[in-house]
């Protein structure tokens, strides 16, 4: 079989790269984000008004093998456009020195189903209102995340009446924020993100994987972490966010585990478009004891 050649007229400049791989200032590209619609690598290093040319260089690195493109169906038409890499990207970034494992194949990366893409640009949307927090925030700063594609390597296993229970957050983010003086504190937050697809009994099993994580102090080898918070964010509605805050507390009541763990579980509304400002710094969470929302990143 041959193998597949970049043709001598294309060069990666540096305005491509920037799609794939990000910035020095904005380390983020599809490589990071494993899938990515133009809006959302737009929105990470352009201004809205620049997306045509964002998607013309998309096409571009389409029809050269670097990156493959895809689109979920729905009812009456195709949704727009989701871009991977394809097998010259890879190979591209390999040469770089950046991790790509047996995990990136590029015929495995297309022919998504629906509710993983969902998930996944979801996801993504969160990440990106992290990592563009320091624009609102100044004092704020996303260090660096591990996406779910990532962690899924190295799951954290809990053993739990007879049977074990497999943990593996949908993202793990690293806050940082400066301080008087010139210091900083690190803000650790491990994300679950919901669709609504998951039974009482299944969203409980995880509940309870977090509780042995959080007792056995197992996140400061699994993520080299003092401490961390669990963050759940839901696409469902606000009826599903009050129903993963009871399901939460009546598994932490179970065991009738202390405030000390109890206050680890935060909730809120996943609602486009996400503002990063909104999202961390404002008070739009909620925990299992209070209906009063709270500002998950506490300066």
């Amino acid at each position: 079989m041959a193998i597949e050649q970049p043709e001598e007229s294309f060069a990666l400049t540096p305005a491509y790269d920037i799609l794939l791989k990000g910035t020095q200032e904005m380390p983020i590209g599809l490589y990071h984000l494993h899938l990515a619609t133009a809006e959302q690598l737009c929105r990470l290093h352009y201004s809205m008004g620049s997306i045509k040319a964002v998607k013309a260089k998309l096409r571009q690195l389409c029809d050269h093998g670097y990156v493959q493109y895809d689109a979920m169906p729905t009812k009456f038409t195709r949704s727009p456009y989701y871009y991977v890499l394809g097998r010259l990207g890879i190979r591209y970034l390999a040469e770089a020195g950046m991790d790509v494992s047996e995990a990136f194949r590029a015929d495995k990366e297309v022919n998504k189903e629906s509710l993983f893409v969902r998930h996944t640009l979801e996801l993504n949307d969160i990440i990106i209102a992290a990592a563009l927090l320091k624009r609102s925030g100044p004092q704020f700063s996303l260090a660096s995340f591990i996406h779910e594609r990532v962690l899924k390597r190295h799951p954290y296993k809990v053993n739990w009446r007879g049977g074990s229970i497999t943990l593996i957050p949908d993202a793990f983010l690293d806050f940082r924020v400066s301080l008087p003086g010139g210091s900083q504190r690190r803000m650790p937050v491990v994300v679950e993100h919901d669709r609504g697809t998951e039974g009482q009994r299944y969203f409980q099993r995880r509940i309870r994987g977090y509780i042995m994580l959080l007792k056995s102090e197992g996140y400061k080898q699994w993520f080299q972490a003092k401490g961390i918070t669990i963050a759940f964010t839901t696409s469902a509605g606000f009826e599903r966010l009050k129903q993963m805050r009871e399901w939460t507390w009546q598994e932490l009541a179970a065991t009738n585990e202390p405030q000390t763990i109890r206050g680890m579980f935060y909730f809120t509304q996943f609602v486009r478009p996400l503002d990063p400002l909104q999202l961390w710094l404002e008070p739009s969470w909620y925990t299992i004891s209070s209906d009063q929302p709270m500002v998950l990143l506490e300066g």
